[in-house]
């Protein structure tokens, strides 16, 4: 969903003061001049936005799946509207839909399969280019490219879902809503110039501040959109869903074009082909060149182990959000509202959980950053062996209270990877370690979904236990990156990881 927006032409003293001011230096901030509060206000721009574009996303996620569900009963399976309306997600299965329901989940896996790789793949190739693009032609080209493609993709949703109302068509024509979004860089693209964008405005002293209230609104929105959807869907339909969606994803991206600056001095911006200048191979090249020279000690090993547990474990959630709500509807009958409360309460747990980690664990037991992250994935390997097991739907709410701590894997892994690596360099190890979290889903999808299909009707939450052993995996990575230290001589960096 990329569209191409021109740089901004800051022609007036003003206008280029004000951009200045939102490019600060790296020193620290008390060298810079007093704020506006005009100018305050758009140092802190881009977070109603991002806050926006996640919340409506999330708001169709559910709907998006019941919908596949519904369309493959009545239009694959050819079965009966009645019998096919529990698939809706709006009331609780019948003695004839639970019938069927393995037939109609283990087709509608491979739509669901494809749809993950559609959105994993093309972003996450994208991103190794547009990230480099972006530090020379600006941020917001990029970021308004996206949300032109989310909203795109939204108003496809409405056209399907008006002509399902009249009607039934393949459900795999639910994949053309992808492209728009897939095109213009999808998330992962979206994440690597937020967070570029946070870097250029923020001073060293704030930065990491900012990357914290950056997290806790991509938080809010999953968190605002997956509480509202059950709700509202029950009180209406999808096609009140998908126009709420879509206003709110116009209003993010008007929102974007009038009250977001670029970040990015209008001088430092280049004036070449742009079109040109996207296709280039060098910037590809030296960021592998770089995550793979050598370093000293044991700099480079550690990059490569912190990487890989992080990509493991995104492995894992991808393949287990693939698969979780028709987990969900096979095991315990839950709808879609059940499942927006399930979802609710398992970020209300991760964030309450990452802050009592952050403060008892972090600040008054001083326990290093390794050792966070091993203690979040042994949380990971505690809820998701529950999760496999569980017989009640009850324990899916046990297993996210012993995996109440996993949040902290994430920042905890970007610490590490920033302590060994040069501030020069970290851009493009950051880069790298988030096109390959998002290329997880190509192997993952994949690997859980045909463990799924084969056992869904004999042990459906075998799939889970996949995930225990790559959890598992990351903390054996993790123990190997804490052993380190102690088998070499003292050392600033190593001391401050573990």
């Amino acid at each position: 969903m990329p569209s191409n927006d021109e740089a901004l032409l800051v022609t007036d003293n003003a206008q280029e003061t004000e951009t200045e001011i939102l490019q600060p230096s790296s020193s620290s901030s008390s060298s810079l001049p007093k704020l506006s509060l005009k100018c305050r206000l758009q140092r802190f721009a881009l977070e109603p936005a991002i806050f926006m574009v996640l919340f409506a996303r999330y708001l169709m996620d559910a709907v998006y799946q019941n919908q596949i569900l519904y369309q493959t009963c009545v239009t694959i399976m050819e079965y009966n509207a009645s019998v096919c309306r529990p698939f809706l997600g709006i009331e609780p299965g019948t003695e004839d839909s639970k019938k069927i329901e393995v037939k109609v989940q283990t087709y509608s896996a491979n739509i669901m399969l494809a749809s993950s790789l559609l959105e994993s793949c093309l972003p996450a190739v994208l991103s190794l280019f547009l990230g480099p693009w972006s530090d020379k032609f600006g941020r917001r080209p990029i970021l308004i490219s996206i949300f032109i493609g989310y909203l795109s993709s939204s108003i496809i949703l409405i056209i399907l879902t008006g002509i399902t109302s009249s009607t039934n068509i393949s459900p795999w024509l639910y994949l053309l809503s992808a492209v728009p979004s897939v095109l213009s860089g999808g998330t992962c693209t979206l994440i690597t110039i937020m967070y570029c964008y946070v870097s250029d405005v923020a001073t060293d002293d704030k930065r990491p501040m900012r990357m914290v209230l950056m997290e806790a609104m991509l938080g809010l929105g999953i968190l605002g959109g997956l509480m509202s959807s059950g709700y509202i869907y029950a009180a209406t339909n999808a096609m009140i869903i998908y126009t709420i969606s879509c206003s709110i994803l116009l209003l993010g991206l008007l929102h974007l074009v009038f009250f977001v600056p670029e970040s990015i001095k209008p001088e430092n911006i280049h004036t070449g082909s742009r079109i040109r200048e996207f296709f280039r191979l060098d910037l590809v090249k030296d960021l592998i060149n770089t995550s793979l020279k050598k370093r000293e000690n044991y700099d480079r090993l550690i990059i490569w182990l912190t990487i890989i547990a992080l990509t493991v474990s995104i492995f894992s959630l991808e393949g287990e959000s693939t698969l979780t709500y028709m987990f969900m509807r096979q095991k315990f009958d839950w709808t879609v509202k059940d499942y927006s409360v399930y979802n609710v309460a398992r970020i209300v747990i991760q964030v309450v959980g990452s802050i009592l980690a952050m403060v008892i664990l972090r600040r008054f037991m001083k326990i290093s950053v390794v050792s966070m992250a091993m203690v979040a994935l042994a949380c990971s390997v505690l809820e998701s062996t529950v999760r496999g097991t569980a017989v009640y739907a009850w324990e899916m709410y046990l297993a996210l209270f012993l995996g109440m701590m996993r949040g902290v894997l994430g920042p905890m892994c970007k610490a590490i990877l920033s302590h060994v690596t040069p501030s020069s360099e970290f851009g493009k190890i950051f880069a790298l370690a988030t096109s390959l979290q998002s290329l997880s889903p190509v192997a993952a999808s994949p690997l859980y979904t045909s463990v799924y299909k084969a056992t869904v009707g004999v042990y459906s939450g075998a799939f889970n236990f996949i995930s225990v052993g790559l959890y598992f995996l990351g903390y054996i990575l993790m123990a190997i990156i804490f052993g380190i230290p102690k088998s070499t001589s003292p050392s600033n960096v190593y001391q401050a990881i573990g």
